[in-house]
């Protein structure tokens, strides 16, 4: 019986949850499946679930008494939730519902299964949308950034280039280096992808970090990697992949380059927590 009233009281739970927090999931969906940013969080949901469930046995065996501290978190992050859905800011209103959860969590196992589950945690932060106005304000130095990398990159293939803030041109073609190019949509995918590569890899939380932290130049230099592929394209061979189906199978391409840069470093970390837990 008393088996049976906790995955009732589970099951309730659970449902008081989804409807709670109902019109967040919605305008989560939607921005999910109108942003290519964030086309990633379809196939991330079901891993952080699989996550969890995962980790079933060992909340059971560290289970504590809740904290008191949990309640208090999880009933201000419920007004916070409150506050910014009536204010329709849909960014406040996701993080106050992950930090409800948290908070819940918290308070009915206390903060060891909170420590169990940061991973996950830390990737349901990643899928809430950045605010438009962060999110121009990012993008524009990274912007910068490949840009300056790119002039420096095509004048070793004596290609003659002019640089103006985030406008190449060379003589045939003028490029300009818009925000799907600054490297913030490989960035929020390849951090997702380093988190969940990194907790099914790797052990010690330092080379988890280590490949985490890695993923952001990685994202940064397959980007400048686009932009020269795009220029030495044009100036050679007179094709232009920066439209049409040439352009989506060239950023097929170099997201393929990404996954083996970011593979790559993590079998040489792997390798070496390897070696140091033999020695």
């Amino acid at each position: 019986m008393p088996k049976y009233r906790t995955m009732i009281l589970t099951f309730a739970a659970t449902l008081l949850f989804i409807v709670a927090f109902f019109p967040v999931f919605k305008t989560l969906f939607n921005q999910w499946s109108n942003s290519d940013d964030y086309a990633h969080a379809f196939l991330t949901v079901p891993i952080i679930a699989y996550m969890v469930w995962q980790k079933r046995s060992s909340l059971k065996e560290k289970s504590t008494a809740g904290a008191t501290s949990g309640i208090v978190l999880a009933l201000i992050s419920a007004v916070i939730y409150l506050l910014a859905l009536h204010a329709r800011i849909v960014f406040l209103a996701s993080i106050g519902m992950v930090a409800t959860l948290l908070g819940v969590v918290a308070y009915i196992q206390g903060f060891p299964a909170v420590k169990l589950l940061s991973i996950p945690f830390i990737l349901l932060l990643l899928l809430i949308p950045i605010p438009g106005s962060i999110y121009s304000a990012t993008t524009l130095p990274l912007q910068l950034k490949v840009s300056q990398a790119s002039e420096v990159v095509v004048r070793l293939f004596d290609v003659p280039i002019f640089r103006e803030g985030n406008v190449l041109t060379i003589p045939e073609k003028t490029f300009q280096i818009v925000q799907a190019c600054s490297g913030m949509r490989s960035m929020i995918t390849l951090l997702t992808l380093s988190l969940i590569i990194g907790y099914f890899t790797l052990v010690g939380t330092w080379s988890k970090l280590v490949l985490v932290f890695t993923s952001i130049p990685v994202a940064m230099f397959v980007n400048v990697i686009r932009v020269v592929v795009l220029i030495l394209a044009f100036h050679y061979y007179r094709v232009d992949l920066s439209v049409g189906a040439s352009h989506t199978i060239m950023g097929l391409g170099i997201f393929i380059v990404a996954l083996v840069v970011l593979f790559s470093i993590q079998r040489i970390i792997e390798r070496w927590e390897t070696r140091y837990r033999k020695s």
